[in-house]
């Protein structure tokens, strides 16, 4: 009954914001989390198949859009967080939303997108059967104070999960916590990993650090086999090796950081899947589009199109750059220091900025839009406008001859993804 009751309002609260302010996401799971604190727990366990937790720094919503399509394709019912909101709140109105009046959720198994603070929490409601552990690098330092704590609290969801882990076998910061777990708690460790030829395309978070430095020599995960593996890509043609076998796709995502994370996918989708046949799951992978702000295109009235691209840290800025920086386009680099966003945005000082040498930058934009002028400046990139206005600033971006792209924070990302889908078409 009281599943129920919290799904009903879930639901109310969501229609009533949509009747009046046309949306959001959140706030019908926080109502329901301060009036049924039970909610979420009750909810998820009552799938058949659990729950499985996908967290990290970086490729979260992509990847876990990912593993949805690759179990939907393969007929699981899958509930997903899908728009983003990953705290305890928004899974929980994601749970209201999608589940029936009865307070019945008509799904199979959950694979939710999870902070990595919020995701020790989650763990102690309602234990995982899998935890994905993409990655660990600075973001938000104001809000987390230390790498090593993020990787603590990524390392407390990993210590609780029923069957097995998925990590990356690069990340210093999580393959010996991965390891460790899984000898001490009888689990089963799955690993993926960039080949050893590219990973100068995937820098650690220490290797950031030092950008002057070169990338250090791959180092085998010890005796734990990496069975999932991007070989090489060439544009948005990709090749993955799973058990040692070569399967190549085209895919429809973008940015070498995404060809990773479908690595990422398919180890923990062989988990879930065993009998799926591999060159399926790949095949499939080429299926899935881009998440909300992640390389999306829109199509404005005047015919200009501008891609929108997510960057909040050192290691996604330097992804981006890698593989929009080379490219002659327009580009507007757009900060903000909301809280979402982390105040402290001394962390574009480790951002390596000579993929954009000898161009000029049509405009920084946000509320920290002279701070990325002056960042640029120290390695001779000029800006040709810093407004600080991201609808004027956008504006003046559309108006360029050519290819158009954003690079924006958090915040930045979604008030430009609401604007451009209001004005334009997606493309």
């Amino acid at each position: 009954m009281r599943d129920f009751t919290a799904t009903v309002v879930g639901k109310s609260v969501r229609a009533g914001l949509m009747f009046r302010r046309g949306g959001g996401q959140a706030l019908p799971g926080l109502v329901v989390e301060k009036l049924f604190p039970k909610y979420v727990t009750s909810m998820l366990s009552k799938l058949p198949e659990g729950i499985v937790v996908i967290t990290g720094t970086n490729g979260k919503t992509t990847t876990t859009k990912m593993v949805v399509h690759l179990l939907a394709a393969n007929g699981k019912r899958v509930l997903t967080n899908q728009t983003g909101s990953n705290l305890i709140r928004g899974i929980a109105s994601s749970i209201s939303q999608n589940a029936r009046l009865t307070g019945r959720l008509p799904y199979d198994i959950a694979v939710l997108e999870v902070d990595e603070a919020t995701a020790r929490q989650l763990v102690k409601q309602v234990r995982p059967r899998w935890v994905l552990a993409l990655n660990v690098s600075r973001d938000q330092l104001d809000r987390f104070g230390e790498v090593d704590t993020i990787a603590d609290y990524i390392g407390a969801a990993m210590e609780q999960a029923a069957e097995g882990i998925v990590t990356n076998a690069r990340d210093p910061n999580l393959l010996g916590r991965a390891s460790k777990i899984a000898s001490d708690r009888g689990l089963r460790l799955e690993l993926f990993a960039s080949a050893p030829a590219l990973a100068r395309h995937f820098p650690t978070d220490y290797e950031l650090a030092a950008v002057n430095q070169p990338v250090k020599n791959y180092e085998k995960p010890g005796k734990t086999e990496v069975n999932t593996v991007l070989a090489d890509f060439r544009e948005n043609h990709v090749k993955y090796k799973l058990g040692g076998k070569a399967f190549e796709s085209a895919l429809k995502i973008s940015g070498q950081h995404n060809y990773l994370n479908g690595a990422a996918a398919l180890a923990l989708a062989r988990c879930l899947l065993p009998e799926a046949p591999e060159g399926n799951l790949v095949k499939e992978l080429a299926n899935v589009s881009l998440a909300f702000g992640r390389g999306e295109k829109y199509r404005l009235k005047t015919g200009a199109v501008i891609e929108l691209v997510l960057v909040k840290n050192p290691a996604s800025f330097t992804q981006a750059l890698a593989s929009y920086g080379s490219r002659r386009q327009n580009l507007m680099i757009a900060i903000n220091d909301n809280i979402a966003d982390g105040r402290d945005v001394s962390w574009l000082w480790d951002v390596d900025f000579k993929p954009l040498a000898g161009r000029k930058i049509t405009v920084t934009s946000g509320t920290r839009a002279a701070d990325m002028a002056l960042r640029l400046s120290y390695d001779g990139i000029e800006t040709k406008r810093v407004i600080t206005d991201l609808h004027k600033g956008l504006g003046l971006l559309a108006l360029q001859d050519g290819e158009k792209v954003v690079l924006a924070t958090y915040t930045a990302m979604l008030r430009l993804y609401a604007y451009l889908s209001k004005k334009g078409v997606k493309i």
